[in-house]
């Protein structure tokens, strides 16, 4: 019993500490190019916020115009793609009944469907 209350616990406390950080906005990615950073470093910045932003075309004429540098904007636009075929495989995987990314992997559990898995 102690051992299961103990791992109860553990499961717990490392779960509250998980820390998020907030993904940046679109005014955010011009206002860190305002103050200077490289494309390098707000590339590393969008990366390690997990920043997707779901940008129009005019979207990215008016953030070039800003002063966003060209590399910038290819990370925002190959991290909206990859978002957007992560989506695909998650909804072609799991099925509209499940919602969006729902499960891990190709078969989640305890899935018995058409291929058997």
């Amino acid at each position: 019993m102690r051992t299961l209350a103990f791992l109860l616990i553990l499961t717990l406390a490392g779960c509250a500490t998980i820390d998020v950080p907030a993904p940046l906005s679109a005014a955010d990615v011009v206002a860190l190019t305002k103050q200077g950073k490289t494309p390098k470093e707000i590339i590393v910045e969008l990366h390690r916020t997990r920043t997707v932003l779901q940008l129009r075309a005019s979207d990215y004429v008016a953030l070039h115009d800003a002063g966003v540098a060209k590399e910038v904007l290819d990370y925002l636009q190959l991290a909206q793609l990859e978002d957007v075929r992560w989506r695909e495989r998650s909804m072609y995987w799991h099925g509209p009944g499940f919602g969006p990314h729902f499960g891990w992997g190709p078969c989640p559990w305890p899935y018995r469907g058409r291929w058997g898995c």
